[in-house]
């Protein structure tokens, strides 16, 4: 191991020191106002048969986690990569059309029973429109079937609890069998929403949320969904502990980074089988 700083007007001594060693491997330590250099005295210790390494000290983390792609006529050290690539959004696309014109298709009989039991229970729209944070932090308008008595958006939002007064006898029935998310199924068919991906919380608490949490914002890379890998796994309902609030974090980031059809589908089966997605659900 030898350090870049110098070491260059020596290359032809090192280069004898080194032969008789034999060494297998020479590692070259360099800062970054040094890489010209070890760049250099590893253009002479070429001669040699080893393997010759460059460190940039400072940066081997970041070269650590990064891809040498080609951006035009650059060599870029890609750090950071789009979670889905434009093939992988095309099929999540079509994914997300069929299953959702499938789901309104054999949805109709709820969408002609649901709205007469919200009328016959209590007074206000059938519909409940409320803004959300979607794909690259862009508002979107999600729609649900009304659970409530009242229809609270932006600052003014609280979030559902346990015994919640607010919710209507038919929209505890709709909550807890997640029927209330229904009309997001056009959300889908519109594009602002995808069937399965994190899923989008009211404005005020991601502004919350995302002050305590790193990386939360990273949730709205992909598009919202109306199930995600966070509630098959029994992350939903009442937001009580920032604890709570991580784990969600985190089987979100986890299914960003690990998106595939395969997971998509996996995601929609538990929905419709698992317990644990109507945990918590009040």
């Amino acid at each position: 191991m030898v350090s870049a700083r110098g070491a260059l007007p020596q290359a032809h001594q090192l280069l004898a020191d080194c032969r008789p060693l034999r060494a297998d491997d020479i590692v070259i330590l360099s800062s970054e106002s040094d890489v010209p250099a070890a760049l250099a005295l590893a253009g002479a210790l070429s001669e040699l048969p080893v393997d010759v390494h460059v460190v940039p000290v400072g940066a081997i983390d970041l070269i650590a986690m990064s891809r040498i792609t080609q951006f035009g006529n650059m060599v870029t050290m890609r750090i950071f990569q789009c979670p889905l690539t434009q093939f992988n959004r095309a099929v999540k696309r079509v994914f997300d059309i069929a299953a959702s014109i499938a789901g309104l298709v054999l949805a109709i009989p709820f969408f002609v029973i649901i709205p007469i039991l919200i009328k016959l229970d209590s007074r206000g729209p059938v519909l409940f429109r409320q803004t959300r944070h979607g794909y690259n932090n862009e508002p979107i308008r999600v729609l649900k079937f009304r659970s409530m008595i009242v229809m609270e958006d932006g600052d003014k939002f609280s979030p559902a609890v346990r015994n919640d007064p607010r919710v209507t006898r038919v929209g505890r029935f709709l909550r807890r069998t997640n029927l209330d998310e229904l009309p997001q199924l056009f959300n889908v068919l519109m594009g602002n929403m995808s069937l399965v991906g994190p899923r989008p919380h009211a404005t005020s608490q991601n502004e919350t949320f995302a002050r305590l949490i790193a990386s939360f914002y990273r949730r709205h890379n992909v598009k919202p969904g109306i199930t995600g890998w966070a509630q098959v796994n029994g992350y939903r309902g009442d937001i009580d502990t920032l604890e709570k609030m991580r784990r969600r974090v985190e089987h979100d980031l986890f299914y960003i980074d690990n998106w595939s059809l395969l997971l998509d589908v996996k995601i929609v089966i538990l929905t419709l089988f698992s317990r644990k997605v109507y945990q918590n659900a009040y």
